[in-house]
């Protein structure tokens, strides 16, 4: 019975943590500029390949089938994998601290861009990754600040149970 329980509050702590996280890049995408202007270059390419598959084949729904699945995966690797892995971690070692959620899902959610290009690698554009790559730390960390007020908190053995063996004039 505490594993179905468990198990619905982890759903319920994903599902405010999911869009917790999603709400906090949207608003960091809005205030950081250079999260704005890789928006605008990946706005611009997209209504480029769209203006010329409707002018090659007069039908650009594959372009914008393509940018929804990929859109779809990014969302999915960047909102929903880091806190999902972070959740399921914290739920089998029993782990209670807001850091391990927060810090952990922050430092998940900052690296998956780096470790998808292949590691570091130096470029002009090196500082406006480095606040991208902060953004999308603070994207993490709101995400599993949320997953352990909601579910966290009480991840583990339940206390009761550990003071029930305890004789009474020992507590």
């Amino acid at each position: 019975m505490r594993f179905l329980g468990r198990l619905i509050l982890l759903i319920l702590g994903l599902i405010f943590a999911i869009p917790a996280g999603a709400l906090t890049l949207a608003l960091g995408i809005f205030s950081e500029p250079a999260a704005q202007q890789l928006v605008a270059l990946i706005g611009t390419a997209v209504f480029d390949l769209l203006f010329a598959e409707a002018m090659q084949n007069g039908d650009p729904d594959v372009v914008i089938a393509e940018f929804a699945l990929g859109f779809a995966f990014v969302s999915l690797v960047l909102l929903v994998v880091p806190i999902t892995f972070v959740a399921i971690s914290g739920e089998v070692t029993g782990t209670r601290s807001v850091i391990f959620y927060g810090l952990v899902t922050g430092l998940i959610t900052a690296a998956i861009p780096w470790l998808m290009r292949g590691g570091f690698v130096e470029t002009p554009a090196l500082e406006a990754e480095w606040r991208i790559t902060a953004l999308l730390f603070v994207t993490g960390a709101v995400a599993g600040f949320v997953y352990w007020l909601i579910t966290g908190r009480s991840a583990g053995r339940r206390r009761a149970a550990a003071t029930r063996d305890v004789a009474p004039d020992q507590r």
